[in-house]
């Protein structure tokens, strides 16, 4: 019996499995071949390609608006048609108002951060946070993004002395992170002068982990959400969870406890714990409070640093617009007084299009994703979209299509012209687009144009490394909302030696 019993089990399996792949073939939804047990992700078991690449490439390999994908056991579908996408995201946004990512508020408060909440929790929250993101707190920050620039530029002063080759995308990382200290943790790093810094080190070392565990962790997280509640991990690993938590519950309690306030997100937190409080509401806990803080920690450094140093090997490659932007910068510190203010950032067009350019091309995720909430017949097609599947939008696939975007290997900010535009609208948003978009988007393009202004009023740069930017294979991150991490969504790309050349005065 016994016998008959263990025979009998690699044909439930089997059956079983057949079943799952054969998902879309049952509701009749186009569908790229599976192969058992990766579904259409082999070259990521295979660290051929990052999870973010293996996904774009899944957008080559058929012309239809959507069809069906397999995130090894998860059915999902992948959207090729931007304005499909843009519909999902905006017009359709309350079939499509959820993630559908990894969120286990009571067993691991860490992952319940404004990108995994889901339904009214993040409406609420995001409605909570959105104040910190107007044009007047941002105006607010300046002076601390300014301060941490005059030490950036204190760095970079011997090295363009010396005429050496550094690693831009180190320092930039270095800049981003102390703004981020300061603006959202509410402390004073120094990462830019010490690598030991605690800030920049607990990143960088969390950024190398590549155990076992780490990678289930990472895979849970969006791919199979349902493995981390089944082995009890933690989305974010134990050291990263202590260190979080340590600064966030230091600056609350200390802060409480003296009255003392700044204006700095840490303090939007404390004042919402304390108007819950007074009007009898749910307080945030201090693990939601820190939560929500690494969630920014993470994707604000990223995007930025990414911006800064991608645009900065783009002009590198292409002198004349390099040239074209260091003289808007000449000519807006001139009318100020040598002075950066807000609004003269947001004057500077050729350095917005410059930015925009390099967002295109370089993404901060390679991919946007939603789940399904309510079952959704896609227009001017016979296919229904089911409650709970997952839908992907390959963002890096549709920015490089030169339907939308002519000639997209070539980096030209000036088809973002207002008067001259040589790109799709409609198939632009490198930071998602509708309620669910990135919250600091404006923050974020704020630090990465300041970081531009500062080093370009200063020095040129010339590139050690070719003008084409090649992605290694990677695992996938741990918050797919994040911006890519160095080893992030995208893959590891061999940052961009350059020069920094004193002679550009501003």
């Amino acid at each position: 019996m016994f016998v008959y019993t263990f025979a009998l089990v690699p044909v439930a399996i089997f059956l079983l499995l057949r079943y799952i792949y054969s998902h879309w073939e049952r509701y009749g939804v186009p569908h790229l071949k599976p192969e058992i047990p990766y579904g259409n992700l082999r070259t990521v078991v295979e660290k051929k390609e990052s999870f973010g690449i293996a996904i774009n490439n899944l957008y080559h390999r058929s012309t239809d608006r959507l069809f069906g994908v397999y995130l090894f056991f998860r059915p999902a579908i992948l959207v090729r048609d931007p304005y499909l996408a843009k519909r999902i995201m905006v017009n359709d946004f309350q079939n499509f108002h959820d993630r559908g990512v990894y969120c286990n508020e009571k067993g691991d408060p860490f992952s319940a951060n404004l990108f995994a909440l889901s339904g009214e929790k993040w409406k609420n929250l995001r409605a909570k946070l959105t104040p910190t993101f107007t044009s007047g707190q941002l105006r607010n920050m300046l002076p601390t993004l300014l301060d941490v620039g005059n030490k950036l530029i204190d760095r970079m002063n011997p090295v363009a002395d010396e005429k050496a080759v550094v690693d831009m995308r180190d320092i930039a990382s270095r800049f981003v992170l102390d703004t981020i200290a300061s603006v959202f943790f509410g402390f004073e790093a120094d990462c830019i002068n010490n690598s030991d810094d605690p800030f920049l080190k607990t990143l960088v070392q969390t950024s190398q982990r590549r155990s076992f565990v780490d990678n289930i962790r990472t895979s849970g997280v969006f791919i199979c959400p349902g493995l981390l509640k089944l082995t009890r991990l933690t989305s974010l690993p134990t050291v990263l969870i202590n260190f979080v938590m340590d600064i966030i519950t230091h600056q609350i309690d200390h802060r409480e406890k003296n009255k003392i306030t700044r204006k700095d997100f840490v303090q939007l937190l404390i004042d919402l714990r304390r108007d819950a409080a007074g009007n009898a509401e749910k307080v945030l806990s201090i693990e939601q409070c820190a939560a929500n803080v690494f969630l920014f920690y993470i994707a604000g450094s990223e995007t930025s640093t990414a911006a800064i140093s991608f645009t900065l090997h783009e002009l590198s490659h292409r002198p004349e617009a390099m040239a074209k932007l260091q003289q808007e910068i000449d000519e807006m510190m001139e009318r100020n007084n040598g002075e950066i203010t807000y609004d003269s950032i947001n004057e500077m067009k050729y350095l917005d299009m410059c930015v925009k350019e390099t967002l295109r091309k370089y993404p901060g995720l390679p991919i946007l994703n939603r789940e399904c909430t309510s079952d959704y017949a896609v227009p001017d097609s016979d296919i229904v979209i089911r409650k709970g599947t997952q839908v992907i939008i390959p963002l890096l696939s549709i920015s490089m299509n030169e339907k939308y975007f002519p000639d997209p290997e070539l980096y030209s900010p000036e088809r973002f012209e207002e008067a001259t535009k040589n790109y799709d609208s409609d198939a632009y948003y490198p930071f998602g687009v509708g309620p669910r978009n990135c919250i600091g988007l404006r923050q974020g393009v704020l630090v990465s144009k300041i970081g531009l202004v500062l080093l370009l009023s200063k020095y040129n740069f010339q590139s050690t490394t070719p003008a084409k930017v090649e992605f290694a294979a990677a695992t996938p991150v741990r918050n797919p909302g994040t911006r890519a991490q160095n080893d992030g969504l995208m893959g590891k790309s061999h940052f961009h030696q350059l020069n920094a050349n004193g002679g550009v005065t501003g």
